[in-house]
């Protein structure tokens, strides 16, 4: 066909050349862009074979491993207590009713005499009291009645508060970043719990005391591998805390945080 068309034809210009060199050109093509399309597909293969062949001197690969830090939130602290004022004593006129013995008293009573019981607003009682008129009934006891106190309970010198009783909770200095970022920061995975794919959440029961130091480390639940041993390591190595209280005053309190370790 080519010929065909180019019998009449000049074969020296260019298009003649073009045309017979096509179908080369179109294969050489069609090749490039096959071995492209495969070497894209093969770079992933390549780099993870030199990844696993040269040691790996990153600084920051520890990361990978390091384990997710679950803390839990305290009990909301419960409101202080109402304290409700005692009411003003309500004035009344003192009135004695005359009283007919043979005794004789040390400290006779004069009787109040009826025009001053009925100049004076006040209402009648066993006593003089100067106050409101229209104010609240007097209760003729102890004038402290009605003022609502918080009991305060006795502390023992060495007694061991729990979180639910105490007014204010220990917590770590900077408060919970700050926690978190130490424990990520001195926290080592075991190398066996990471060979084995271990991983799961370590509980550490422990006394906060007065002077916010750490002691009487308890594992209360443990995954193995060594990641028990672990935590209990970082938590004794604690900076001091800052006290809980009871009432204002510094007291044990007993504390119980969950680690989690977890392999990225």
């Amino acid at each position: 066909m080519l010929e065909i068309i180019f019998a009449t034809r000049n074969k020296a210009y260019g298009a003649y050349q073009l045309r017979t060199a096509y179908p080369t050109y179109l294969l050489r093509a069609l090749v490039f862009t096959l071995f492209f399309i495969g070497g894209l597909g093969l770079i992933p293969r390549f780099t993870k074979a030199i990844a696993a062949i040269l040691p790996t001197n990153d600084p920051y690969d520890c990361w990978k491993y390091m384990p997710t830090i679950e803390l839990e939130t305290p009990p909301p602290v419960p409101p202080p207590p109402v304290t409700t004022p005692p009411p003003p004593p309500r004035a009344t006129v003192r009135f004695v009713p005359p009283l007919i013995t043979d005794r004789e008293t040390d400290e006779p009573q004069e009787p109040t005499s009826v025009d001053e019981i009925l100049d004076n607003d006040a209402p009648v009682g066993n006593q003089t009291v100067d106050g409101p008129v229209d104010g609240p009934p007097d209760t003729g006891g102890d004038p402290d009645i009605g003022l609502v106190e918080p009991v305060k309970r006795p502390q023992e010198p060495d007694e061991i508060m729990d979180p639910i009783t105490v007014s204010k909770m220990p917590s770590f200095p900077g408060g919970e970043i700050a926690l978190m970022e130490f424990l990520q920061k001195n926290i080592q995975y075991p190398s066996f719990a990471r060979e084995s794919n271990i991983m799961g959440t370590v509980a550490v029961q422990f006394i906060v005391g007065k002077d916010g130091r750490i002691s009487d480390l308890i594992v209360l639940k443990d995954i193995g591998g060594g990641c028990g041993k672990e935590a209990v390591r970082v938590i004794h190595d604690m900076p001091q805390w800052i006290p809980g209280e009871a009432n204002g005053v510094p007291v044990k309190v007993r504390f119980t945080m969950p680690v989690r370790f977890k392999l990225i």
